[in-house]
């Protein structure tokens, strides 16, 4: 594999990259070679499976979390009553 530096890149495309990068779960260096490849996701096939994989795993884990820290189920009523004050949504 071969190494590519570039000199004199202007701080606002540096902060773009950065902000991408962190967006899509990658380093800057992945972020470049992804938008030289042909733009976002042009990664192989097997390393965006494992990113799905990894994100997946990472819901599963909060999901597993939250629930813990629940002690009783509520009712459909209780339900229905924090939909209609608006608690049902993120």
């Amino acid at each position: 594999m071969k190494t590519l530096t570039i000199r004199g890149v202007p701080d606002e495309l540096h902060e773009a990259l950065q902000v991408r990068a962190r967006l899509n779960r990658r380093s800057v260096n992945q972020e470049v070679i992804a938008e030289l490849a042909g733009g976002r996701g042009a990664l192989s096939e097997e390393a965006e499976t494992e990113r799905k994989r990894k994100r997946a795993e990472e819901k599963i884990a909060l999901a597993a979390k939250l629930r813990s820290g629940v002690t009783q189920f509520m009712t459909s009523a209780e339900i229905d009553a924090a939909l209609s004050e608006g608690r049902g949504r993120l």
